[in-house]
């Protein structure tokens, strides 16, 4: 029962009740993480790092994640608007909202946490977990950071219908690395990152990089990669963990 416990072993059936994804759908979204079971279970941090790019730091944070995800339609009832406007809002630069996880259509995801911190904030406020380092990277960062020529990318982002699984978030949209490789690897003979490619240990100050991190490398067969998690203070504003929202550059609409 949730929440779950960062190292909790999860069935196919405890993701479901997490993500709210059917439980046939589990395994192939999984697979597009490069995420695999221990066993025939799933360490909940991998599911935390290689989905969501988030790892908890504290007991709160893991808590918060331990609840799960929920549906923008079910947060379009919570907060009075109908779920095409929500996900304007949460597009727009000045969006008051947590971070939006779009896996595809009709997935649209939201920490359900986060979501009910903010209705039962009288400011808006919800808490914040600082991304994971090169986990998800906006449309300008990715060519470079996979080695690959920007032509590549342009042509895997011209369809927007089918973009790969992206996080909306502060008025901006980055797109899941791993998810990324996946869907270039099938194309073309250009070099694509191994698991142990473009591993950057965390500078003092800068994002953590995550025990699991390297779930979010190739999405083919990979070995995991074991490094450090940090994070900032759980109790402070916007640059730390506690979030009204902050205005970022504009957001082109997905």
């Amino acid at each position: 029962m949730l929440p779950f416990a960062k190292f909790h072993p999860a069935s196919l059936l405890d993701l479901h009740e997490w993500s709210t994804l059917s439980r046939n759908e589990i395994s192939p979204f999984l697979q597009r993480f490069g995420i695999q079971p221990l066993g025939r279970k799933f360490p909940m941090l991998r599911i935390y790092e290689g989905v969501l790019g988030l790892s908890p730091f504290d007991e709160a944070c893991e808590n918060m994640l331990g609840h799960g995800l929920i549906r923008t339609t079910k947060v379009a009832g919570m907060v009075g608007l109908a779920p095409e406007t929500l996900l304007e809002k949460v597009r727009d630069r000045n969006s008051e909202y947590p971070p939006l996880y779009v896996f595809g259509p009709r997935r649209h995801l939201m920490l359900r946490a986060q979501i009910e911190q903010m209705c039962n904030s009288m400011r808006n406020e919800w808490q914040s977990i600082e991304p994971l380092q090169n986990h998800a990277l906006p449309a300008s960062r990715l060519a470079r950071h996979l080695e690959v020529s920007q032509s590549r990318i342009d042509a895997l982002l011209i369809n927007k219908a089918d973009l790969p699984a992206r996080i909306i978030s502060e008025g901006r949209v980055r797109y899941i690395v791993s998810d990324v490789v996946r869907r270039l690897t099938p194309s073309g003979s250009e070099k694509t990152p191994s698991a142990t490619e473009n591993v950057t240990h965390r500078p003092a100050g800068g994002a953590p990089i995550g025990l699991f991190a390297a779930t979010a490398a190739h999405a083919a067969a990979q070995a995991q990669t074991l490094r450090s998690c940090t994070g900032s203070g759980a109790d402070a504003r916007r640059g730390d963990c506690l979030h009204g929202a902050s205005a970022e550059a504009k957001l082109s609409k997905t």
